[in-house]
């Protein structure tokens, strides 16, 4: 009697075991069918603001808006800390800016390399009484400094206070036209970059609060700006830079040109963004409470207008502003991409009183719901699904006939997202070389098996950093270069 009991519990134990994992496998199956359906439905809206937006370039007179008296004028604020290696390479792009009139907020952040010391050589500095609007707190102000080079450059050097956003506020201090573009210390930009972004701004000052652009990534940017057309050399060699090279084209082009035809652009990428100086005033400039800066302040100016009820657009726009280093080791991609998720996990939290909320407009009902279904969500979902299914096939519940029909839709899938972002990256810049356009397409579906796994694991890694309250930024180290000839 003992025995059949003992049996029949275990039968049922092995039989709830099986239901279950059925059942999890059928709803991780679901939302990842889901989750590609959404992505496909974006395209429909990036294609629609490609097309717009390349038809404007066409026709745009970007002569007249060069010499234009009437062009808003920006201030381009770069904080730097510990970039000795290639501050001098950004900000040389920066001063390559093909606009107007601008200028250049270099914040030095309390570096403990030689970053002063570069900057000082390359712009020979000399002290300046600089006058300091107190907008918003920043870390105390070691010097002021201007370029006897260049007029329109001043350094900043301030206290380290541990985050980028303090850098920003203290830039923002110190700025004195009605735009802000803030931007990485380690990122080369294109000439052509604020023009092509505020040709927008001034058709509608009024209602364009912010706006950013397409990022790409190279091991080595230094070798890529400026040479989209000339040189056709978009890409790197290496897989691990391709990989990225796709993930950027889909964040960008897929996504954030949807979000930004839709009315919910959720992201102003750090590395390039522009915002209106009485918003970022009103709003109180970056916060130093999350792992990143730029998210958190896209979110926080959605809340703030959709609360008061303002009119108003943040853009991203399709033309390529700017290259920024690709990490060469995964070890630094991990960190990179461990970071990237506790941000936007620290974001949501902050602000879920706006999912679903229809006070928020569409950014509340469609746009944090759709960020925190296809990112947050995501690695849970893939790990726990690919995890059941194999568990299903050792079962037995599951064939591996079934399983590869699983990977198969998945490879295919994931395949068509990137070949719709390369397409609509091509259709812009007619940069692509055949060769290039073949690589590309082909690493499409690979990426599932190759890439993916990693950035499932940073994304976990991520999930858990955010649950045990890590705020650290985790800077990876740059990749190697060989030191210039004298």
């Amino acid at each position: 009697m003992s025995c059949t009991a003992n049996c029949s519990k275990s039968w049922r134990s092995s039989s709830l075991l099986e239901h279950a994992v059925y059942i999890t496998t059928l709803v991780c199956l679901a939302y990842m069918l889901c989750v590609f359906a959404l992505y496909a439905y974006l395209i429909i809206f990036s294609a629609l603001d490609n097309s717009i937006r390349s038809r404007e370039t066409l026709i745009e007179d970007f002569e007249v808006l060069a010499n234009s008296r009437f062009t808003i004028p920006v201030s381009v604020i770069i904080p730097v800390f510990n970039e000795e290696d290639v501050a001098a390479m950004t900000i040389t792009s920066a001063l390559g800016f093909d606009y107007p009139e601008f200028e250049l907020i270099i914040v030095e952040d309390g570096s403990t390399d030689g970053t002063f010391d570069v900057l000082d050589r390359m712009l020979d500095l000399e002290p300046f009484a600089q006058f300091e609007r107190r907008i918003v707190d920043s870390a105390p102000v070691r010097g002021a400094f201007r370029s006897r080079r260049h007029q329109h450059v001043r350094v900043i050097q301030k206290e380290n206070e541990g985050t980028k956003a303090d850098a920003c506020n203290c830039g923002l201090n110190y700025a004195r036209y009605r735009y802000v573009c803030t931007v990485d210390g380690d990122t080369l930009y294109e000439p052509d970059a604020l023009l092509n972004a505020m040709r927008l701004v001034v058709r509608d000052p009024e209602r364009i609060v912010g706006l950013t652009g397409h990022i790409s990534v190279a091991s080595h940017p230094e070798g890529r700006v400026g040479a989209r057309i000339e040189d056709r050399e978009l890409i790197d060699k290496t897989l691990l830079s391709n990989f990225q090279h796709l993930e950027y084209l889909r964040a960008f082009l897929n996504n954030r040109l949807a979000w930004s035809r839709l009315g919910f652009m959720l992201c102003a990428s750090g590395a390039f963004n522009i915002w209106r100086r009485d918003i970022l005033e009103e709003v109180r400039g970056w916060s130093t409470n999350f792992s990143s800066e730029d998210i958190e302040l896209t979110f926080r100016v959605h809340e703030l207008m959709q609360r008061t009820g303002r009119p108003y657009r943040i853009l991203s726009i399709p033309e390529m502003v700017a290259r920024t280093e690709a990490p060469a080791r995964l070890s630094a991609l991990i960190s990179q991409r461990e970071r990237w998720q506790r941000v936007t996990l620290e974001t949501l939290w902050h602000y879920r009183r706006m999912a679903g909320n229809p006070r928020y407009g569409i950014v509340g009902l469609v746009g944090v719901p759709l960020l925190a279904t296809t990112e947050a969500a995501a690695p849970v979902f893939e790990l726990l699904g690919f995890a059941t299914l194999v568990c299903g096939i050792v079962l037995g519940i599951f064939s591996w006939e079934t399983y590869l029909l699983f990977l198969g839709s998945m490879t295919f899938a994931l395949g068509i997202l990137t070949s719709a972002a390369v397409l609509l990256e091509d259709i812009s810049t007619r940069a692509y070389r055949l060769r290039h356009l073949a690589r590309l397409i082909a690493l499409g579906p690979v990426e599932l098996i190759v890439y993916r796994p990693v950035l499932i694991w940073a994304r976990l890694k991520g999930t858990f950093g955010f649950l045990r309250g890590n705020r650290g930024w985790d800077k990876f180290d740059r990749n190697v270069r060989v030191p210039a000839a004298p």
